[in-house]
């Protein structure tokens, strides 16, 4: 059969003139449909967007794997000081150092966190005191702790130091070899703490005594210790370390014992090594002060963050969030959500020198105060901003199958990661905002 092609292409143009004219409003049309991405369909960014600082619940902060020790006076959100409770045990039972002891020292070492960026946020050229307590009451790898504890200590300090955070830097320091000569060591980094001599002294006359026999025994005369840090200059700063793994972080107690009881010669220094890891309890207190901040007039007046929000780790603030206008896109029917995206930018400016939070997550609150994560969405400094993915969450909140009472945006690892952003509001020249590109049914 043959076609005449000038028959052929005039019901070709019939054909598309037909559906281009039953084509409805919302259908996927390309006209509508393409944006930086692909084809997600009819695109609404006019949706309200509330959000405002609110003060974060306590936060579990027990037996995590790094520990913050600062104070840091932040120049937008004030004063954050970060303290840690720990346990120290035996590495052995039984320990009986010999006779004739003498002390040569004895030093608490605590190792920064493998990666570099967790290592310190602030102002690095910093000095603090560091100030270590024993504790006064017990604590237990077993129980919960939140981050607002206050902890019973004993009066005096049995060591104060005066420091500048170098968490990159590997320290050089004497290896001492039972019965050979001592060398000189490249260490991984680390803050070292020389402890009073009145404390190792004590510990050493517990040679062979039931304090020395079990870790249990230990800890019933030892509880712990408590350690601190002050601001002397700059704005401070938070030290992360890890109390997870004995080879980065112990208590070690140098001695040497004599020949015999009548003899003044003594033999070459040893040591014993008590174990700071997983099996021993670590907890972090967490203290912020907003006076004289921004902070304190945004949680009177909700208002204020139209212009700028606070996120803050370390139980300190998180933003409430609310779409209040989101079901007026079921005003004519229904619609299936293709793409939903919340796009959230650091007010321009606030990302230095302090970094902003390197991932944020969106919570959802039920009625019952229990949470539920939704999403998170990571920082990408080349856009300066967080892009997170909410297609699935709006088509359940429009749908009605979820009933949040709340919806929050916060650091995805406040526990543990002493960060901050500061979020520019709607009123902003970059206001958050909220990209739904959907379809509509019939």
């Amino acid at each position: 059969m043959k076609f005449n092609k000038v028959k052929d292409l005039l019901i070709v143009l019939i054909g598309l003139f037909i559906l281009q004219a039953c084509k409805k409003e919302g259908d996927i049309g390309l006209e509508q449909q393409i944006d930086e991405q692909g084809l997600y369909g009819k695109l609404v960014d006019t949706c309200t967007v509330q959000l405002f600082s609110v003060k974060d619940d306590t936060l579990i902060t027990s037996n995590y794997v790094r520990n913050q020790l600062g104070d840091f006076h932040d120049p937008l959100l004030g004063i954050t000081t970060s303290s840690i409770a720990f346990q120290a045990t035996l590495s052995k039972n039984n320990v009986a150092f010999g006779t004739g002891l003498v002390l040569d020292s004895i030093v608490m070492v605590l190792g920064y966190p493998a990666n570099k960026a967790d290592r310190f946020y602030g102002d690095s050229a910093s000095r603090m005191e560091i100030n270590v307590y024993q504790l006064d009451e017990n604590i237990s790898n077993d129980s919960i702790y939140y981050s607002n504890k206050s902890y019973k200590i004993k009066s005096t300090a049995v060591a104060t130091k005066n420091i500048q955070a170098r968490p990159n830097d590997s320290l050089i320091i004497q290896n001492v070899r039972v019965g050979k000569a001592d060398t000189v060591a490249k260490v991984y980094p680390q803050l070292r703490i020389r402890l009073d001599d009145a404390f190792g002294n004590e510990l050493l006359s517990k040679s062979g005594q039931t304090a020395l026999s079990s870790s249990a025994a230990f800890l019933d005369a030892y509880k712990g210790f408590y350690i601190t840090a002050t601001k002397l200059s700059g704005d401070g700063g938070t030290m992360s370390f890890d109390l997870t793994n004995t080879n980065r972080s112990y208590v070690a107690l140098y001695y040497k014992v004599n020949k015999d009881s009548t003899s003044s010669t003594v033999k070459d220094t040893t040591n014993f090594v008590f174990n700071i890891n997983s099996s021993s309890a670590n907890v972090n207190k967490y203290v912020h002060d907003y006076t004289g901040t921004e902070v304190t007039a945004q949680l009177a007046d909700s208002t204020l963050g139209k212009d700028k929000i606070f996120i803050q780790s370390l139980a300190g603030l998180r933003g409430k969030l609310r779409f209040p206008t989101l079901e007026h896109l079921l005003d004519s029917g229904a619609i299936a959500v293709n793409r939903a995206e919340l796009i959230i930018k650091p007010l321009s400016g606030t990302e230095s020198p302090y970094a902003p939070i390197g991932t944020i997550s969106i919570k959802g609150r039920y009625k019952d105060n229990t949470e539920v994560l939704i999403n998170t969405g990571v920082y990408n400094s080349t856009t300066k901003e967080y892009k997170i993915d909410l297609t699935r969450s709006i088509q359940f909140i429009l749908n009605k199958q979820f009933d949040f009472k709340e919806l929050y945006i916060e650091d995805n690892s406040k526990q543990i990661n002493p960060r901050r952003s500061v979020i520019a509001g709607v009123n902003s020249s970059s206001p958050i905002k909220l990209r739904i590109f959907y379809t509509k049914l019939y």
